[in-house]
């Protein structure tokens, strides 16, 4: 269990506890505790918003928290679908704008209209409890991750198929508290995935060494 959950955080944060090496099971046993790994996310928020900050400084704070603890492991994936699902393009085409690192003007754009409306929705919650909601927006995804194809194999791949109710009576709480917004974040993670699909999640310094059974092991360092 503890091989897992240190696989969840290496997975979802910047935090350096993944094993040296992981066998495909243990990949899927991991979103177990992916919940755990985004109240690890959350709860420096909750914790800066008990200090006594203007809306806008606790605004900026709380971003660039949020995206430096997931190593802007989600900002980088929404600029890449901008620019894959805007405009009129053949499928072949989208696909190769999203492993394509060049950003494109409708990457520029919607990447900067959501840290707009991140930071503003960030400057007008302040509940320490409400800013717990990463750990049920990292189980939202995962019935989708089960339901959806996938667009190329990678770590979604590895992921795929794993437990759904433990994380779910993780990440309880915060629908039991917070209905509405739960339920934004589960259409939320429905039209994700029913748009384009899982992407490919592979965190840095991991990659996948072999077929099914085969271990993954850190990647050397550069």
């Amino acid at each position: 269990m503890r091989r897992t959950l240190r696989l969840a955080l290496a997975l979802l944060t910047v935090f350096p506890l993944a094993p040296k090496e992981a066998l495909p099971e243990e990949f899927r046993r991991s979103t177990a505790f992916f919940p755990l790994a985004g109240y690890a996310l959350g709860l420096p928020l909750s914790l800066l918003a008990l200090l006594p900050l203007p809306e806008g400084l606790f605004a900026a704070l709380a971003l660039a928290l949020l995206l430096g603890l997931t190593g802007f492991l989600h900002l980088d994936g929404l600029l890449d679908a901008a620019d894959a699902l805007l405009g009129a393009r053949p499928k072949e085409e989208r696909l190769r704008l999203l492993k394509d690192p060049h950003l494109g003007a409708f990457a520029f754009g919607v990447g900067g209209v959501y840290l707009l409306l991140l930071w503003q929705a960030l400057a007008l919650v302040r509940d320490p409890l409400f800013l717990l909601l990463p750990g049920f927006a990292r189980f939202a995804i995962l019935p989708f991750l089960n339901r959806y194809p996938l667009l190329h194999p990678g770590m979604a791949g590895l992921i795929r198929g794993g437990p759904v109710l433990p994380p779910l009576l993780l990440a309880l709480p915060f629908p039991l508290l917070y209905p509405g917004p739960a339920l934004l974040a589960l259409l939320a993670a429905w039209g994700v995935a029913h748009l384009e699909g899982a992407p490919d999640t592979t965190p840095r310094g991991l990659r996948p060494r072999g077929g099914p059974g085969k271990g993954v092991s850190k990647a050397p360092a550069r």
